[in-house]
């Protein structure tokens, strides 16, 4: 057989065995430099394509329900023109109807006028021609520049593939004497977040300073007016916020029609000028106990102040987060970048301490005041994620190696056989390379990669397992010299193991273009490949030094 006679000539001949070691392991190191060079980028899930996503809209504390209005009505006339689009529904000064994710972003909170969100449905997969990912993302500049009325903050929220969270990338800040100084600092930290190219919708989840007019009773001039501080409290929210004062019965209906009353547009102030707020208020009277009709205006004091904002804390300890999407990007590159002007511009004014993980902590250096920068959000999933598969991997190959030690008594070979099972990550990741090429969108290292990749230290153990046992099997039945065994063992056994390969091959080809299992077919196929490679070449020059030592064992006991 060819390829029995080319492995038995690489046995034979150091220099060429040598070969084999010097070209795995510069497979290796490329490999494993497309990291860090990010030719190969990580990432928990891709994005995924789905058939609707939604707008956010948000205007500073204090807007009118009719300036949200005139940004979201922007928003959806720019959206019902794009032929992708089907419908889009606007719901104002509430959120969207609830579905998981939006009850972890919150929309149930939302309550304001100055608040909108937009749900938009698209065509479904097969009748359009880009993914709903690539949608978004042409379309995100277009309505942000466009309706960027009002100061108004619009995020395009599109459906998690993996488990929802607030957003892609969550800075959580903490500490600070002050929620003034600890928004001072979130601000500082999403400039940062800003200046990423692959970062947008970029937000700060805390009020701004809003001027507010407060409405005091003045007690003592309502008394001498002989009118009941009860009563102007109730002319008060009745002509601007309403009540229902009554009930129609009627002998057809099943239940009571409610009066609701309120004043008309005429409630609706001109300006927010505290001169316009009185004029308004003079023409609201009420009558007292001797009737006469005395106005509103002259038994209030109207006062400018600051509205306080909207504390938020997570376990029981008060914070800000700084929110951001990525725009066709992993988490992490980005954040990255981030971090790294973090720790070289902030070392100016504050003491930049390093914590857990990529964490940091800020001491300012004028006020001693500490800040802390907690990362959460996708990329603490991510990160999560990636840790305890890697641990998995690891613990995988400690088993197998324990396992092996028990079977063949030899710490060395069952090191060469976890290695040439380790090994097979150099295919993993050129499988990758070459899906990143041929696709249009960039093909992540995903969670599920890391899982193919586990799945596949099973099938490159076996596949030693067979060529060593057969090994010894022609060895002790045929007295065949070592090298001229493997080489045997190793022929023979080709036909299952490209059998095997070409199976998994052609099994996993199904999973590759799935947005959420594609890294698990493509790891299974670029895997199973190179563990062919390597089991014909690679595991027959590391063991050779090896099977003498495990025949001499056997023979001893």
């Amino acid at each position: 057989m060819k390829l029995e006679k080319f492995i038995y000539d690489i046995l034979e001949n150091r220099f060429k065995s040598l070969m084999v070691y010097a070209i795995t392991l510069g497979l290796f190191i490329l490999s494993v430099a497309t990291f860090p060079t990010e030719i190969v980028k990580a990432k928990m899930l891709p994005s995924k394509d789905s058939d609707s996503f939604s707008v956010y809209v948000d205007l500073k504390d204090g807007s009118s329900l009719r300036q949200t209005k005139e940004v979201s009505s922007c928003i959806s006339n720019i959206l019902i023109q794009k032929d992708l689009v089907e419908n889009v529904s606007v719901f104002l000064a509430e959120g969207q109807p609830l579905d998981f994710a939006a009850l972890v972003k919150q929309s149930a909170l939302k309550d304001k006028q100055s608040q909108a969100e937009i749900m938009v449905n698209i065509k479904k997969a097969y009748d359009r021609d880009i993914r709903s990912y690539n949608f978004v993302s042409s379309i995100r500049n277009e309505l942000q520049n466009s309706c960027n009325k009002y100061e108004a903050n619009i995020k395009l929220i599109e459906l998690p593939a993996g488990p929802p969270v607030l957003a892609s990338i969550v800075a959580e800040i903490y500490g600070g004497n002050s929620f003034e100084s600890r928004r001072a600092f979130a601000k500082k930290i999403e400039a940062v977040l800003k200046k990423q190219k692959t970062l947008v919708d970029v937000d700060t989840m805390a009020d701004d300073d809003v001027k507010k007019f407060e409405i005091l009773l003045d007690n003592n001039k309502i008394i001498r007016s002989n009118v009941s501080i009860e009563q102007v409290k109730n002319i008060l929210y009745l002509a601007y916020e309403g009540s229902e004062i009554s009930a129609v019965n009627e002998s057809n209906t099943q239940s009571q029609v409610p009066i609701f009353l309120r004043l008309d547009d005429n409630r609706v102030f001109n300006s927010n000028k505290k001169d316009d707020i009185a004029k308004k208020l003079s023409t609201l009277k009420v009558m007292n106990k001797n009737g006469f009709m005395i106005p509103l205006s002259e038994l209030v004091t109207i006062r400018e102040a600051i509205k306080e904002a909207t504390s938020t804390s997570k376990n029981l300890t008060a914070m800000i987060n700084v929110i951001a999407e990525t725009n066709k990007d992993s988490q992490i590159y980005p954040l990255l970048d981030a971090r790294d002007e973090m720790l070289n511009s902030f070392d100016q004014n504050y003491e930049v301490v390093k914590s857990n993980m990529l964490n940091l902590e800020f001491i300012d250096k004028k006020t001693g005041e500490r800040f802390q920068l907690i990362w959460d959000g996708e990329l603490k999933v991510t990160i999560d994620t990636f840790i305890d598969l890697g641990g998995a991997f690891i613990i995988a190959l400690v088993l197998i190696f324990f396992l092996m030690v028990v079977y063949y008594k030899s710490f060395a070979i069952s090191g060469g056989i976890v290695l040439s099972s380790f090994i097979s990550i150099i295919g993993v990741i050129f499988a990758h390379i070459i899906m990143d090429i041929i696709t249009t969108d960039t093909f992540y290292l995903t969670a599920t990669s890391l899982i193919g990749f586990i799945g596949l230290i099973g099938i490159n153990s076996r596949n030693s397992t067979l060529i060593i046992d057969f090994t010894k099997q022609l060895i002790e039945e045929k007295g065949l010299s070592i090298n001229q065994a493997i080489a045997k063992a190793t022929a023979t056994r080709s036909k299952p193991i490209i059998l095997t390969v070409l199976t998994m091959v052609f099994a996993s080809s199904l999973l590759a273009t799935d947005a959420v299992f594609g890294g698990l077919g493509v790891a299974l196929i670029g895997g199973t490949l190179i563990s062919y490679v390597v089991s014909m070449f690679f595991v027959p020059v590391i063991i050779k030094n090896q099977i003498k030592k495990i025949l001499t064992k056997t023979v001893s006991d």
